[in-house]
């Protein structure tokens, strides 16, 4: 038959997509701006290029750690009785739990820390942050 056949990326399995995944698109796209491109641009387009380079690492960590992320919040506000982190902050602001702040701090750091690592996991390394 024809040769385009054969370059037909196997079904990625239990999904309904083929392959590529959204995750290996956004890998791919990230990394051909922070490696082809960057060398071939001006100071002002590098810098606009590192804004998307980073824009799409934010974006692949999400896709990878959501499920996680999701379960560990989920468990996170039903410690609190509350379905959403609104709900938590407009009952922290009121006093609701100002007998419980250590025990939301302690819940919370590691929370917060989830977060910082998916906007930049190199600010998790340098101060040797772990969760």
């Amino acid at each position: 038959m024809h040769d385009e056949l054969e370059m037909a990326l196997p079904p990625r399995g239990n999904t309904p997509y083929d392959a590529p995944s959204a995750l290996q698109l956004i890998e791919a796209v990230g990394l051909f701006i922070s490696e082809e491109l960057e060398e071939e641009t001006t100071p002002t387009q590098r810098w606009k290029l590192r804004i998307a380079s980073n824009a799409l690492g934010i974006a692949s960590r999400e896709i990878q750690n959501i499920a996680e992320d999701r379960k560990a919040l989920k468990v996170f506000l039903d410690d609190f009785n509350m379905d959403s982190e609104k709900e938590l902050s407009d009952a922290l602001r009121n006093g609701e739990f100002d007998n419980k702040l250590e025990q939301i701090y302690a819940k919370l750091v590691p929370m917060v820390e989830r977060k910082i690592f998916v906007a930049n996991p190199s600010y998790i390394n340098r101060n040797n942050i772990k969760f």
